[in-house]
């Protein structure tokens, strides 16, 4: 069963890394939408997430493997205590059989001595007729002395079968001694055989259940590389739909931009339609100024209309750091905001005014090119004539281009 779940895990993990392969595929001839990625991010994390709940899974069944060989490892070194005591206890069974084997055959050298001495002396006194024994007897003095070494030889021959009866006695004794410890070595022989078979059968186990949590740790390995690439691959995704979020917002911006530079560009005409018709403009501040010799000078329409904007702020004050057209500006906020009017973005200092857009000579100047000076910009509306904020004194009015020394005329549209 659990070589089953196992197999049904490397499945799902190859199925994981071909959708992964799939998807980089996919990802690198596509260019995909935010909700396109935002999708592909959505399956890759589902995917990391079923990943993780087999790696899970995977570590379940392995640490129940890492436990049931832990049991038998267990019961097997109880096994092995077993045998090997019995191997000691058959070591000492050993020795007490070769000291039994030892009593027993020196029991039997002595049984065979005692009966070889008796068959001697009956041979002696029965068949050989031995003399000393008649000898003894015919000398006796009377019948009651001659009865009484009669009881003598017979205690003798008396004596002679007790001792040869004991050493026979000794024998048996030291031989059942002998087949009893054998016996009990054929138990513990059978006892070790059967300890050793079980031991051998739980180490079959073992070598079993390690070769599945080694096949489960290899396919846990393969599940964490696979959630590695997933993690990756999200971490991608991420990037991607952030970046694709800031492309977004960036077009937003500058969609937003162009809509509000094109809405002040048509504001900016609108303030000035008609008035080429009248060549007058009535200022912010209530006062008229003639602008008909901007429309006749050469140039643009649109540095034109630029210029006549410009002169819509005459009288208004001057503020230093200021980008305000009525309530005040500096000298290049004053251009700053004139621009920003028509859509235009400009650099906000005199210094840097200096090197935006393209150079032209004084002498080509047209309506609606910038004028620079050392620290100070001019709107150029033709005729030799400049409109800017001049000063706290004297706020935003109309001056000689020439009033100062001219370091560069710059044309920003």
């Amino acid at each position: 069963m659990r070589k089953s779940i196992g197999n049904t895990k490397k499945i799902v993990i190859s199925l994981c890394m071909c959708a992964i392969l799939g998807s980089e595929a996919l990802t690198a001839y596509a260019d995909p939408s935010i909700d396109e990625v935002t999708d592909e991010r959505d399956d890759t994390q589902d995917s990391l997430d079923s990943v993780n709940a087999s790696i899970e899974e995977l570590a379940e069944e392995q640490e129940g493997i890492v436990e049931e060989i832990e049991e038998i490892n267990d019961a097997l070194v109880q096994v092995m205590a077993e045998v090997e005591v019995l191997r000691l206890g058959l070591i000492d069974k050993e020795a007490e059989i070769a000291t039994a084997q030892i009593a027993y055959d020196d029991a039997l050298i002595k049984e065979n001595e005692q009966y070889e001495a008796m068959k001697i002396r009956i041979q002696y006194m029965y068949e050989a007729g031995d003399p000393d024994y008649v000898a003894m007897l015919m000398e006796a003095g009377s019948i009651s002395e001659m009865l009484t070494k009669a009881d003598y030889i017979e205690d003798l021959y008396e004596y002679d079968r007790n001792m040869l009866q004991e050493y026979q006695n000794t024998v048996q004794e030291v031989a059942d001694l002998k087949i009893s410890l054998e016996t009990e070595k054929e138990e513990m022989l059978a006892m070790q055989s059967d300890y050793e078979e079980e031991q051998a059968y739980m180490e079959g186990v073992i070598m079993e259940l390690q070769a599945v949590s080694d096949d489960y740790a290899a396919q846990i390995a393969s599940a964490e590389a696979v959630a590695v690439e997933y993690a990756r691959k999200l971490e991608e995704q991420n990037a991607e739909i952030a970046r694709l979020e800031e492309e977004a917002r960036r077009e937003a911006e500058e969609a937003a931009r162009r809509a509000a530079e094109e809405a002040a560009r048509q504001a900016a005409a609108a303030s000035v339609a008609g008035t080429a018709d009248t060549g007058v403009i009535v200022t912010t501040n209530a006062s008229s100024y003639d602008v008909s010799s901007i429309y006749t000078a050469a140039g643009s329409d649109l540095g034109k209309s630029i210029a006549v904007y410009g002169c819509q702020f005459i009288g208004n004050p001057y503020v230093a750091g200021g980008t305000s057209l009525t309530n005040g500006a500096d000298c290049s906020g004053f251009i700053y905001s004139i621009y920003k009017d028509f859509g235009y973005t400009v650099p906000r200092t005199s210094y840097a005014l200096r090197s935006a857009g393209t150079e032209v000579a004084y002498a080509d100047a047209q309506p609606g090119d910038v004028v620079c000076y050392a620290g100070h910009v001019a709107l150029y509306i033709g005729n030799g004539m400049i409109v800017h904020a001049s000063s706290a004194r004297t706020g935003i009015k109309i001056s000689r281009a020439t009033y100062r020394e001219i370091l560069s005329v710059r044309r920003l549209i």
